[in-house]
């Protein structure tokens, strides 16, 4: 019997033919199974995340900005200790430790802002994740709420310069480029010592003693204080007490070099309140003590219950009328807390905020002070 190559040829091919769509589709579907995965992982979970860091990034930038002035914030950022909590608390601990050389800072000329580095950013996550958006038949990532806020290049600074031709006797005009300033932290800070208007810490504590309760976590053995057990957060208050006492101690030394640590004490427990409770209460409404009451029914941890805590409604009519915006709001707390003696003051603050008031986008505002403490709740 003859065969019938042609035929037989017919069926190869065709049955390739099949195999080969068949392939084709399986290849396709995996394709398509593999770019959902990832698009899900990319929009569902990747931008969202980038978005809220940079979110996270801004605000403490902002803080930055109201307390220390934008030159030193853009020196922070550069350096990225506003990327998370951990990286301002490494902030926080570098300036308790070394004075930050403001004068250098003021005419300081950086070749970016955190507006171009952020822009920067986004174009590089829009060079990495455009293409893969595309497919998924979105037409960037700007679409999913990533931005760019202004021109990706910073206007370059530049000085005037003034020069005279003694042989014409002309005057002339030109402007050039000003040199750019380190964006080393370290060229802006100083080692400071623990200096102390005053000296002895058993006459200090012997002294707070009469004040806020704080002699229920002091023992002392023959006029020495031996022990100091606070509990909650009674410890950060007691360090603002102390740090007080030395800020007004100058006020009450004699002309012999002594002082009356008793008329300390009581300056310094006036001006704490005043710059801590007296203050807040200006920025909100119905500033108060929260009661045991009150706690249990507000989502706060069992430690968190067993501390004094304060509530409050919202921002006061006049906070809001001087401070429209959520950024004027956090600039004007972040100006206050910067005109406070010591960190220690500054945490005591942050911790005397209401547990309870929000910004407009929900975010807890005592939560966003605290973040800038190696103690942050």
């Amino acid at each position: 019997m003859a065969i019938d190559f042609g035929r037989a040829a017919q069926g190869i091919a065709t049955g390739y033919l099949q195999a080969k769509i068949r392939n084709t589709e399986a290849n396709d579907a995996l394709k398509a199974n593999t770019l959902m995965r990832v698009g899900e992982t990319l929009i569902g979970e990747t931008i969202p995340n980038a978005i809220e860091a940079e979110k996270v990034r801004r605000t403490n930038y902002d803080l930055l900005v109201g307390e220390y002035g934008p030159n030193a914030a853009e020196v922070f950022d550069i350096n990225k200790f506003t990327v998370d909590d951990a990286s301002m608390a490494q902030l926080r601990k570098l300036l308790e430790e070394n004075e930050l050389n403001k004068e250098a800072l003021k005419d300081a000329n950086f070749a970016t802002d955190f507006n171009t580095r952020y822009n920067t950013r986004v174009k590089s996550a829009e060079e990495k994740y455009n293409p893969i958006l595309k497919q998924l038949g979105v037409d960037n990532i700007g679409a999913l709420g990533y931005n760019t806020v202004e021109a990706l290049v910073k206007p370059q600074e530049m000085d005037t310069i003034t020069t005279k031709d003694t042989q014409t006797d002309t005057v002339t005009t030109q402007e050039v480029p000003r040199d750019l300033s380190s964006t080393l932290l370290k060229d802006y800070l100083t080692p400071v010592g623990d200096i102390t208007v005053l000296g002895n810490p058993n006459l200090v504590a012997g002294a707070a003693a009469s004040y806020r309760g704080f002699d229920q976590a002091m023992n002392f053995v023959d006029g020495k204080l031996v022990s100091l057990k606070f509990g909650g957060n009674k410890d950060i208050e007691y360090n603002a007490f102390t740090s007080t006492m030395n800020d007004v101690a100058p006020m009450f030394e004699r002309d012999d070099g002594k002082v009356n640590l008793q008329q300390i004490a009581q300056a310094a427990d006036e001006k704490l309140t005043s710059q801590t409770q007296g203050t807040i209460n200006t920025m909100v409404s119905k500033y108060n003590v929260l009661s045991a009451k009150d706690k249990s029914g507000m989502d706060l941890s069992a430690i968190e219950k067993t501390q004094q805590l304060y509530g409050g409604d919202d921002f006061s009519e006049s906070f809001n009328a001087q401070n429209p915006s959520d950024s004027d709001k956090l600039t004007a707390i972040a100006q206050h807390m910067g005109s406070l003696g010591t960190t220690a003051e500054q945490h005591y603050f942050a911790l005397s905020f209401p547990v309870n008031v929000t910004l407009s986008d929900g975010r807890n505002v005592r939560n966003i002070l605290l973040r800038r403490f190696t103690f942050s709740n």
